[in-house]
């Protein structure tokens, strides 16, 4: 229940320059997002198996981007639509990750901070 109370004073804050997300909620973000698109992609792609949906996701949305599965290049299906939906999931998914990967970044630099502080390596802030 210490988690709980963690939590609902870091959303319910006044002060939004020291709001803390702790790392974990980003990682579950970011995992719940690109789980949520591999069962779309999985149900728009009648080739495509959750695996393979999971791993279109996390390689696009890392910007490697082999190309090896691209949505919408099946002959036997109209592909404007999905292009349109995955422009759409990328366009926020981008977004969405560069905000988890800001607040872990942020959420580790305030933790080095406090430990550099704790051994005496500067002063407390």
């Amino acid at each position: 229940m210490q988690w709980r109370t963690g939590l609902r004073r870091t959303l319910h804050t006044g002060d939004y320059s020291s709001v803390h997300v702790p790392i974990y909620v980003s990682l579950l973000l970011m995992a719940l997002y690109i789980g949520l698109g591999a069962m779309l992609f999985t149900l728009i792609e009648q080739d495509w198996e959750p695996l393979i949906g999971f791993y279109f996701c996390f390689i696009t949305l890392s910007t490697i981007g082999f190309g090896d599965y691209v949505p919408g290049t099946s002959l036997h299906t109209s592909s404007q639509g999905k292009m349109v939906l995955c422009a759409l999931y990328l366009l926020v998914g981008l977004a969405l990750l560069a905000m988890c990967f800001d607040l872990m970044q942020e959420e580790v630099r305030r933790k080095f901070r406090a430990l550099g502080a704790k051994i005496g390596l500067f002063e407390h802030q």
